[in-house]
């Protein structure tokens, strides 16, 4: 409790960092709840979508309400309680229209005064341009029944799908009514689904063209970014007493067999940060287009098909998803030039979650030394450009102002931040910081924080748990380094190796390779052996050191492993990319390969850093045949990176 009392006294003298990413004025007036009314007309690809807020004043007097929108039809706001139509009008740049969308001013008719509850509705329509949401026909399907929709709104794309405001700083509780119109049609969102009908129609509706009636809702305070919606021939399968798997029929068995092991992950981070307050925890795994790997959407996680290897290699994405229930979830960035917050901090539960589940810290460690490789090269890929926003991508606090947040989003926050936090623990002792973090989240429960709330979280923690003379000595190994681990460019200030057993056999493999010059190496075959995440350490070290990767040793390398033609994906995009970037890619080889699989495949993890080693000219035929299979994240994603190419390889 004193600790409690001395950090919030302390807060108070701090003007937290507001989120330049959002047009509401979401310091005068806050959203409480959003309760949403969608009719699917999937066929035609449009949703009729009405939604009644309910605010709370924080201005002395407030008049107006500036909500995010981006390309849709707002048709009328109104007082549900008396019909009284509002003055509305949309404010708009003609840049700004198309990286973040539009303002929609609200006139009240009225003077409102601090803490007062401010209640209307407002009737729109979105389609094809909404940004956040991917409408597939039947034949993009794997059942190739039915239409099928599924929604990414992180960073900040709900303003897509729904005037709001779009903030990781405001966090409200949800209710939502959707209507189908054909029986085949299941929808599931992120939020309880109810049995029973408890809320009643905003609209009226023709129901002789109704077929379902589905609703949902959340209790719990959730960002815009974590309203989420799959609807299609999907279905649910237990995998556990408080664990399940969604998908379509096709592969329900077979994703249903991979994930059977989601309540011993849950477990296993109950374990190490506490209980996990959501209830229920479902995966659901989504269509190839999917731009991610997973995303962390409460009780309804998304996860691209990738994730499903077969071998249960895949699986570390789920334990990353279910990890954002703490980290994430419950405390929240305040803005998008904060993502570490969720991110470095989810990652370094998540490796706490697979030392238990792996039962070998160092192959934890190959799982950190892969991530330190890729993001020591974009450390110098960012740092490369002259552009000083891009260059800030390099750190954990990036310059998003009059950007769109997602052209910021890279592995960056996710390691650096990691490592940052695994440095934090050195000092500080691990038990230690366990403690902390389990306090960090009690104290910042269902909130958004900034890297300045988890500094003076950390040192005020610090000064009441250590002696005075260990706390100067800790917070000195803090302070040397914190600013800059988040704030510069370059390097992170301490360079961690993560050396381990594990790895060495790796990394002696990869120098065999390159000193045999294209001759195998007698121990060739112990690549068999290795583990998935030893695997792709074994080629992002080579993605390294590609400029001594000669021909012969391609050749040689697919000659003993058939990397070509391996079925985890982890793996193949990291040879693909391994081989356009050798110029071992040609049509005798495995180019086609390659170009199949950008076709099949939409998560931007694994097509960017092709489409990146890509010649502009073979860049922008592929993105034109794959062109209606991305989603619209990956395809704004290509279309940057197509953009940047200036010379023709």
């Amino acid at each position: 409790m004193k600790l409690v009392i001395i950090f919030l006294l302390c807060h108070m003298l701090y003007c937290v960092d507001v989120d330049k990413n959002t047009f509401s004025n979401y310091k005068d007036v806050k959203t409480q709840h959003l309760h949403i009314e969608w009719l699917l007309n999937l066929n035609d690809k449009v949703i009729d979508g009405s939604v009644e807020y309910t605010f709370k004043v924080y201005a002395s007097q407030l008049t107006e309400v500036h909500l995010d929108i981006y390309k849709m039809n707002i048709l009328f706001v109104y007082y549900p309680n008396n019909g009284q139509v509002l003055k509305h009008h949309v404010e708009s740049d003609p840049i700004q229209k198309e990286e973040q969308g539009e303002k929609l001013v609200i006139e009240l008719g009225q003077v409102y005064k601090y803490g007062e509850i401010v209640k209307f509705r407002i009737k729109y329509q979105i389609g094809e341009d909404a940004r956040a949401l991917s409408f597939m026909d039947p034949s993009q399907t794997d059942d190739k029944k039915a239409p099928y929709l599924f929604s990414q709104c992180e960073a900040n794309n709900c303003r897509s799908m729904i005037p709001l405001q779009d903030t990781p700083s405001i966090k409200f509780t949800y209710s939502a009514t959707v209507i189908t119109q054909s029986p085949l049609i299941n929808v599931f969102m992120s939020g309880n689904r109810l049995q029973t009908q408890k809320f009643q129609l905003m609209n009226n509706y023709n129901m002789n063209s109704i077929a379902n009636v589905f609703q949902f809702e959340l209790n719990i305070k959730i960002p815009a970014y974590l309203i989420a919606i799959v609807a299609g021939t999907v279905e649910e399968r237990s995998t556990g007493t408080r664990t399940a798997v969604i998908s379509e029929t096709k592969n329900i068995e077979k994703y249903q067999k991979e994930l059977e092991d989601l309540d011993k992950y849950v477990k296993y981070l109950e374990d190490y940060i506490g209980e996990y307050k959501w209830g229920s925890y479902k995966i659901v795994i989504l269509p190839a287009s999917f731009p991610f790997g997973g995303m962390e959407n409460p009780l309804l996680t998304f996860a691209n098909p990738t994730i499903i290897v077969g071998d249960k290699s895949g699986v570390s994405v789920a334990v990353h998803e279910i990890a954002h229930s703490w980290f994430g979830n419950t405390v929240t960035c305040n803005n998008w030039s904060n993502m570490w917050i969720n991110e470095g901090f989810c990652v370094f539960l998540e490796r706490k979650g697979l030392k238990t589940l792996f039962g070998d810290i160092n192959l934890v460690h190959v799982n950190s030394q892969v991530g330190n490789n890729e993001m020591n090269a974009l450390i110098k890929e960012f740092n490369s450009s002259q552009d000083d926003f891009i260059k800030s991508y390099a750190s954990l606090h990036p310059k998003t102002e009059n950007h769109n947040a997602d052209d910021s989003f890279s592995t960056i926050p996710y390691e650096r931040g990691f490592q940052l936090l695994y440095y934090l623990e050195k000092q500080i002792n691990e038990t230690r910081f366990q403690q902390l973090l389990k306090d960090w989240l009690q104290e910042y429960e269902y909130k958004s924080a900034d890297e300045n709330d988890f500094y003076r979280f950390m040192i005020f923690w610090l000064k009441i748990n250590l002696s005075s003379e260990e706390f100067l000595s800790v917070k000195k190994s803090i302070d040397n380094v914190y600013n800059k681990w988040v704030y510069d460019y370059g390097q992170p200030p301490i360079e961690e190796k993560f050396e381990n057993p594990a790895s060495k056999d790796v990394i002696d493999l990869v120098q065999s390779w390159i000193d045999g010059k294209g001759t195998k190496p007698q121990n060739y075959q112990i690549f068999d052996d290795f583990k998935s995440n030893q695997k792709q350490l074994f080629l992002s070290t080579l993605q390294d050191k590609n400029q001594v990767v000669t021909d012969a040793i391609m050749v040689s390398l697919e000659d003993a492993y058939h990397l070509s033609d391996l079925t985890d994906a982890e793996l193949l995009f990291r040879w693909y990319t391994l081989s356009i970037n050798t110029k071992y890619a040609k049509d005798t080889t495995n180019l086609q390969k390659i170009r199949k699989f950008v076709g099949l495949v939409g998560r931007m993890k694994m097509v960017n850093p092709i489409y990146k080693a890509l010649d502009k000219e073979t860049a922008t035929q592929w993105y034109q045949e794959n062109y209606a299979f991305y989603h619209p994240l990956t395809r704004q994603s290509i279309e940057n990176i197509i953009k940047n190419k200036t010379i023709i390889k």
